[in-house]
């Protein structure tokens, strides 16, 4: 049990000791972007279809240093595509994490939507690490020198102007210079692997090298696990533990294992399996890091390489249009990843169809040994005449050995390997065509244009394939690249005005991808019980279930239930006395024995001669393998067994029933908690006091249809709120934000003595809500919404018109 608990808890701190890693070396950028050496952060860039294509292209974004100037973003077999500053960032909305991409593990990530100055070039959608935000969103909105503005004029690669351009004290290639320690990449992926290669390199290390080899002798065995027993070699006593075993073994024969040192004495390893596999997965996982490693730092190195290349092509007055690129970077370009593996997949296929069957020989083998679907042959080289073997595929069943067999022996490289000619043939041409088919499919995909709509504007978009190692363009256009969008708003100087909170609803609720859904009729709660209404049902179901002391009730009635079938069972029967064997004792848990009772599985013999195998609880420390115990068990149910005088039985029913209590009693409290909770929201719904305001509703920046949006509330005619709400988000497939208007008016229901708790009505019914009213009288109240409110659209972001101008 405590090998188990070690390899759980090394597990999670590598889990940990991982994503710390990864956090530190994605920690928030403390500097400006124009200070310093250049920045660079992995993106992934899309466009809207008609000026850049919509499918995402991974790379990185580079912030020059030591000067102001546009960003460069660089991804392999593309020419580098430079982004203006001054322009205009639409949006900052999180990146929703897939179903295996939460928690710790899963770097936050957010989506940047800009529009490059002066109406060029449509708008860019960046995917950037949560910690770069703020860098990138103040490069991009930032001003720029006229330098800059005489090199790039909106987000485009349209062809350079003939002669050299203007230099500056700073040459621009010259600006995207980075140390070498910052040249390193370290993925989260390539970060958890090494952690684990860590891990385990210690636990080897404690356990083969700082261990002691020594002889035990093995007395018993089961399912794979030999128990066997040995001298301490550091206090002299005997230890008794478990290791992995093979089907040659026997019970007294010795064995060779490595007793661990502490803080694990009284454990061992086997040596004869655990070495291998533990170099093997140390091998797997540190090589995987490494390989990791080393490739997105070579990636970073080769992609800042030809962005330097194509600045110092500007430079001179080179067109880097004229740069045609490689093969390989078109290959790369034209096919994707998973077309790519298929591809390859496929090609080793068919290299070795050619090689057995092409350009084989067709052999008599004899057949030497047979196992599951499988048998061995030999046979001579056709060649040079050497006796070879193999494993071949064939039906064990149906072939004996010393028959003869027809194969195809390889020829070179793959002299001495054969194969089947009834199965494999047909497996790995298949298998081969199925991978060539994929690639094609790939290949064909990035190849011609396809149709789609945008999720936010139902707009229908067109992605045209690009040239490789071209970027698609469109003319600049002309005008000052500082005019505001139509339509935008000025900020007002406290971010609580209303005009200002109806803007940001607005930017929320413009990355619903769904369209409205009207709301399910509701029983009339004036007459029916809390539990009629759905939502109220719904908050009842999920913030009224103890969770934790749920888990802990099962897990008590599945490791301790058996101890009241045995009591019960014992209790007021005839019971009779036996000598039992210890067949197998299990695991310890902690803080046993001499609390929570051990396990042990026994046999003996009943008076009338039936042999009866069962568990027993006890308290003895030193019980082991092959001892003999008296017992007392039922008659008429003697696997109801128990040691006479022994307090383990009675420990164990005492603590389990006073888990299994306390779990029961916080499992009622909190049901009677939300029960009453449910009757003052059905009451202040019912109340006689309302009180008409207006309304703006903020949905949740991260998931809007799960999580609870914020009813913002105004007294009527006036522009700063008293108050707000969190509200129940809906039922799935009918989110609240989905159907409630964005601005409105409510009726604030409440009953007499109770102004906290208020129900909204909007619409002719109830919207329930999650919280009581918060009063942003209250200046730390109020300070708290600012700056939510500015965490939800910081400066940068221009916001849409909405609202009443106040």
């Amino acid at each position: 049990m405590a090998g188990f608990l070690v390899f759980a808890v090394c597990g999670v701190l590598s889990g940990v000791f991982a994503a710390a890693w990864a956090n530190w070396r994605e920690r928030p950028l403390k500097r400006g972007p124009g200070a310093g050496e250049a920045i660079g952060i992995r993106a992934r860039l899309s466009g809207d279809g008609k000026h850049w294509p919509i499918r995402p292209v991974n790379g990185d974004l580079w912030i020059p240093g030591g000067r102001d100037g546009p960003l460069y973003f660089v991804a392999g077999g593309r020419t580098p595509l430079a982004m203006a500053r001054g322009g205009r960032v639409l949006d900052a909305a999180p990146h929703p994490a897939g179903a295996f991409a939460q928690g710790r593990f899963a770097a936050e990530e957010t989506v940047v939507t800009y529009a490059p100055p002066g109406g060029a070039g449509g708008t860019l959608r960046l995917r950037v690490p949560e910690t770069a935000v703020p860098v990138v969103a103040t490069a991009l909105t930032g001003a720029r020198s006229g330098r800059d503005t005489a090199q790039t004029s909106a987000v485009t690669t349209t062809p350079m102007p003939s002669g050299p351009m203007p230099s500056g004290p700073v040459p621009l290639h010259e600006a995207f210079r980075v140390s070498p320690r910052r040249r390193l990449r370290v993925p989260r992926a390539a970060a958890l692997f090494l952690v684990v290669a860590l891990a385990l390199g210690l636990f080897g290390l404690h356990t083969f090298v700082l261990g002691e080899q020594v002889t035990a002798e093995m007395t018993g065995k089961r399912d794979g696990v030999c128990s066997v027993r040995w001298q301490d070699p550091w206090g002299g006593g005997t230890q008794d533990a478990g290791v992995d075993c093979h089907d040659g073994e026997r019970a007294g024969e010795p064995m060779r294992i490595s007793a661990r040192p502490w803080p694990l004495r009284g454990e061992a390893a086997d040596l004869h399996e655990s070495p291998y596999v533990l170099v093997l997965a140390l091998t797997v996982t540190g090589a995987a890091g490494l390989l990791a490693a080393v490739a997105a730092s070579v990636g970073a190195a080769v992609r800042l390489r030809a962005l330097r290349r194509h600045l110092r092509d500007v430079r001179t007055g080179r067109d880097p249009e004229s740069r045609e690129p490689s093969a390989a970077r078109r290959a790369v370009e034209l096919v994707p990843w998973w077309a790519g593996a298929a591809g390859a997949l496929g090609l080793a296929g068919a290299g070795l169809l050619l090689c057995a069957y092409g350009i084989g020989t067709t052999v008599r083998a004899t057949v030497t040994d047979t196992e599951e679907y499988t048998c061995e042959v030999t046979w001579p080289d056709p060649w040079d005449g050497t006796r070879q073997s193999a494993e071949v595929d064939c039906d064990d069943q149906e072939t004996e050995a010393g028959r003869s067999l027809e194969i195809t022996a390889l020829s070179w490289p793959l002299r001495g390997e054969a194969f089947d000619q009834n199965v494999t043939p047909w497996v790995l041409g298949l298998g081969t065509a199925v991978s060539l088919a994929t690639a094609g499919v790939g290949v064909t995909v990035r190849s011609v244009p396809r149709r789609r709509r945008d999720a936010r504007t139902g707009a229908e978009i067109t992605t045209v394939p690009v040239r490789l190692g071209k970027t698609p363009a469109e003319p600049p256009a002309t005008g000052p690249a500082d005019t505001p969008a139509p339509g935008a708003r000025a900020r007002p100087d406290d971010v609580l005005h209303r005009a200002h909170l109806a803007a940001v609803a607005g930017l929320l609720g413009s990355r619903l991808t769904k369209p409205p859904r009207p709301a399910r009729p509701a029983p009339d709660i004036s007459t029916a019980a809390w539990w009629r209404s759905p939502r109220l049902r719904g908050l009842a179901l999920s913030s009224g279930i103890a969770w934790g002391a749920m888990i802990v009730l099962c897990l008590t009635v599945v490791l301790s239930g058996w101890w009241w079938v045995s009591a019960v069972r014992l209790w007021g029967a005839g019971t009779a006395t036996a000598r039992a064997t210890v067949e197998y004792h299990y695991d310890d848990f902690p803080l046993s024995p001499w609390l929570v009772p051990g396990d042990a599985e026994i046999t003996f013999r009943t008076a009338d001669g039936r042999k009866v195998t069962t568990d027993i609880v006890h308290s003895r420390s030193g019980l082991r393998e092959d001892d003999e115990v008296t017992v007392e068990y039922a008659v008429d149910a003697p696997s109801a067994a128990r040691i006479p005088g022994d307090p383990g039985s009675t420990r164990g029913l005492l603590l389990s029933g006073g888990a299994a209590v306390l779990a029961l009693a916080r499992i009622l409290w909190r049901a009677l908690t939300v029960t009453r909770h449910a009757r003052g929201l059905l009451a202040a719904a019912r109340g006689a006091e309302a009180r008409t305001v207006e309304y703006v509703l903020l949905a949740d920046p991260e998931d809007p249809t799960s999580a609870a949006p914020q009813l913002v509330c105004f007294d009527e005619g006036q522009d700063r709120p008293f108050g707000f709400l969190e509200l129940d988000p809906g039922a799935r497939g009918r989110p609240l934000v989905s159907w409630l208007p964005r601005e409105g008016t409510a009726a604030l229901r409440s009953v007499p003595g109770d102004p906290d708790t208020v129900v909204p009505w909007i619409g002719g019914h109830p919207v329930w809500p999650y919280s009581p009213l918060f009063d942003l009288s209250d200046p730390g109240e109020a300070e708290d919404f600012r700056e939510y409110v500015d965490m939800l659209a910081p400066s940068w972001i221009e916001l849409p018109a909405g609202g009443r101008t106040g």
